[in-house]
Parts: structure tokens; C-alpha cells; sequence
């Protein structure tokens, strides 16, 4: 199984596999043994890596790996400025070999699966707090000494910034939304504003979008002989799919069914 992100890729191998030498410019690669060896090969040194047994690769270290049958490995690249971006006060280089917990590497791995297949459709505003979750689940895993900055959430509801950004959502819950704009203006990093605007208003930015988009469109299926379709892509759903998921999580019933009664 892949997950790929624009910042971000992960992949899993549950069989064998063999892949040729080979960098990566500029991303750093964390490769994570969950059971059995893997084989790895490094700037021509060679590394048997057992469970739990990571190793953390600088852009452009070339490098190659295989594994047999039964063997599991978690192969995760993320771009330097994703690992280590403006908002970190303090980190420094993860270590080249790094013990890791199998158990809790599954773990994280599975929450991240779940969540990309929770969603059938690629709405930017979900998969970047997906991606943002993701990042930050990563640094937890491999940083050591990373302080992240940010606003203290005690004075969030005072954050004008913030407060902006609710009203401009207001306005353009219809159109194609970004975490990272959105972010921008409020003046925080995506993980810092995604944890910022969930503390004011209880939601995620994505959630929040969702709701304003189905109590727009109950005012239209009650008001307007707009077709159903029509009712979901005037009002931004990716899909028909996507807009009746929000609607019947939110009401109980169908958008046909709300229309009747």
C-alpha cells in the first residue's frame, strides 16, 4: 500500500521486493523494518536491519534495499522543509540508526491508511490536514529535540487572525478552500492553525467547511426546485458521493428525504 501526498509519500511492502541504487534530491527517506530483515545497502555498505532497526537517510544518500517473503518494511520520504519548517525553534538531525517501536509504527500506520480511505474524493482542504497530521505523527516518531512554536491555544478566541479567517470562510465556503492559505492567514503553520481553529470553533477547518455547505444547502432544497446535483456542485462538493456522506451524517437522511418532509 502508497500513500501520496505533495509533501509526503509512505509505503508499505508485505512481500518480496528488490529495488536498485538510487537518491532521492530532495527528500529525506526513513526506511522502518516492522518484521523480518531488510537487506539494505547504503553508499555501498551493507546493513541488515531487523525489526525495529530504522535508518534515516540524508537527500541524495544513495541507496537500495530488498526483502523476501514475509518480511515487512515501512519506506516513508518527506521533503526537508515539511521535516523541519519555519515553526520549529529547535531540532536537530535525527539519528542515522534509530530503534523504533514496531507496534506503534503499525499503529500510526494504520490511522494513516484509515484516514485516507475514509475519503473517496481529494478535497484540498482534507487532504492537507490529513498530510499536516501525518507530518506531525512523523516528527513524533523520529525527532528528537524538535520544539515546535506557536500560538498558546488559552488566547486563541482573542486571535484576530483568526477570526479573519472565519469570516473569509463565511464568505467563500463554496469555493475550493486550502489548509495552507487559510493558514497564511491567520499567520500560523498548518499544524499550528488546523489545532487553532479546531479549539475555537470545535472542527477541523475541513469539518467546518462540510457543515456550512449542508445548512446551505437544506436552505436550497427547501426553497429552490435545484436538482440535487446541481445543489451539490454549485455548492462545492467534490461529488454527489462526497455531499450526501455530509448530509446524512449531519441530518439523518437523505438530501430527497429532507426535501419531503
Amino acid at each position: 500500500m502508497q500513500i501520496i501526498l505533495p509533501q509526503l509519500e509512505v509505503h508499505r511492502f508485505s512481500s518480496s521486493f528488490e529495488n536498485t541504487p538510487h537518491t532521492h534530491d530532495d527528500q529525506y527517506q526513513i526506511t522502518i523494518p516492522l518484521q523480518g530483515t531488510c537487506h539494505f545497502t547504503h553508499e555501498h555498505k551493507y546493513l541488515a536491519l531487523p525489526p525495529g532497526e530504522g535508518i534515516v537517510l540524508q537527500p541524495r544518500d544513495r541507496h537500495s534495499f530488498h526483502i523476501g517473503d514475509g518480511t515487512g518494511v515501512v519506506v516513508i520520504r518527506i521533503r526537508p522543509e515539511s521535516l523541519y519548517p519555519g515553526d520549529l525553534a529547535v531540532h536537530k538531525e535525527p539519528r542515522y540508526r534509530k530503534q523504533f517501536d514496531v507496534n506503534r509504527v503499525s499503529r500510526v500506520f494504520q490511522h494513516w491508511a484509515a484516514g485516507m480511505m475514509a475519503h473517496d474524493t481529494v478535497d484540498p482542504l482534507v487532504e492537507e490536514e490529513l498530510e499536516t497530521r501525518m507530518i506531525f505523527d512523523l516528527r513524533e516518531l523520529i525527532g528528537e529535540g524538535i520544539v515546535p512554536t506557536g500560538p498558546k491555544l488559552a488566547h486563541v478566541a482573542a486571535d484576530r487572525h483568526l477570526k479573519q479567517v472565519l469570516e473569509y470562510v463565511h464568505v467563500h465556503f463554496t469555493e475550493q478552500l486550502s489548509v495552507s492559505s487559510l493558514a497564511g492567514m491567520a499567520m500560523q503553520s498548518r499544524y499550528h492553525f488546523i489545532r487553532s481553529f479546531k479549539s475555537l470553533t470545535g472542527v477541523t477547518p475541513y469539518q467546518y467547511v462540510l457543515q456550512l455547505r449542508v445548512r446551505e444547502a437544506m436552505e436550497q432544497l427547501k426553497k429552490s426546485a435545484d436538482t440535487v446535483t446541481d445543489i451539490s456542485f454549485n455548492l462545492g462538493f467534490s461529488s454527489t458521493s462526497q455531499f450526501f456522506r455530509a448530509f446524512a451524517k449531519m441530518n439523518g437522511m437523505t438530501p430527497e428525504q429532507y426535501r419531503k418532509t
